[in-house]
């Protein structure tokens, strides 16, 4: 028998769009939310642990397969209306609990990606999804990143954000000594002072930084890096799209 969900102020509605819109909240609760049905089944395939999954009634049939062990509720439209976060969401919408960070695969990792104070959802989301298609599995973040289980990080990233194991810091100072002392080459994404993609040789296992989308990387953590790496350009072009630049820079230091 289905359990059915009408009003908006059910308490376990009100729950979810906390879990939507409050990080901390999230990460206290070591739970998060996602929304649209491929978003929410991927995440089921990928092995987390389901709280709950709400739909509307004309959703259930294309979910039902995925969801025989986790508590299911259909929605009324209101609810579907206050659980969206924009019209393009197809009513289907998942709390599940999150992983635990596994610092030692992070010290262990032959790829690692560290990003400072990335603010925009939809660019840590591709920055997060090129980082596990080019198999940098290991991300570290520091605290005043955008929260990586954000619904839109989330969509953006096609599920990557969840899937990638990410350790979140306060101190990449402090970080970027130990990932030397473990044998990193520590490579700072800048432009000051650096050199030409392809004209220093890196060995793994390498920590790509990347900085905030206006500043960049901070001074002191680029020179707590080993080595300061820039992508040769045109003089017919100022720079590369972010997500582009980014893209290249962990393709060619992924071996």
């Amino acid at each position: 028998m289905l359990n059915y969900i009408e009003s908006r102020d059910n308490a376990k509605i009100k729950n979810a769009v906390k879990i939507s819109q409050d990080a901390k909240y999230r990460r206290e609760n070591g739970v998060f939310f996602a929304s649209t049905r491929k978003v929410v089944c991927d995440i089921i395939d990928a092995g987390f642990e389901a709280v709950a999954v709400f739909a509307l009634e004309s959703e259930y049939e294309k979910i039902k397969s995925y969801t025989a062990d986790i508590p299911v509720y259909v929605v009324s439209r209101q609810v579907c209306e206050k659980l969206s976060e924009s019209k393009t969401e197809d009513g289907v919408f998942g709390v599940f609990k999150t992983k635990p960070v596994d610092r030692g695969k992070i010290f262990s990792a032959d790829r690692l990606l560290v990003l400072q104070d990335i603010q925009d959802p939809n660019n840590m989301g591709a920055i997060l999804r090129t980082a596990l298609g080019f198999g940098y599995d290991n991300v570290v973040v520091s605290d005043k990143c955008r929260d990586i289980y954000s619904r839109k990080v989330i969509r953006t990233s096609m599920t990557a954000s969840v899937k990638v194991n990410v350790l979140r810091t306060a101190d990449l100072i402090s970080l970027t000594e130990s990932l030397r002392q473990k044998g990193f080459t520590t490579v700072a994404a800048c432009l000051e002072g650096a050199s030409e993609l392809g004209r220093v040789k890196t060995k793994l296992p390498v920590a790509l930084y990347i900085g905030n989308e206006g500043n960049g990387l901070s001074k002191d953590v680029i020179s707590a890096c080993d080595i300061r790496l820039k992508i040769p350009m045109s003089d017919r072009i100022e720079s590369l799209n972010r997500a582009v630049s980014r893209a290249v820079l962990m393709w060619e230091l992924r071996e």
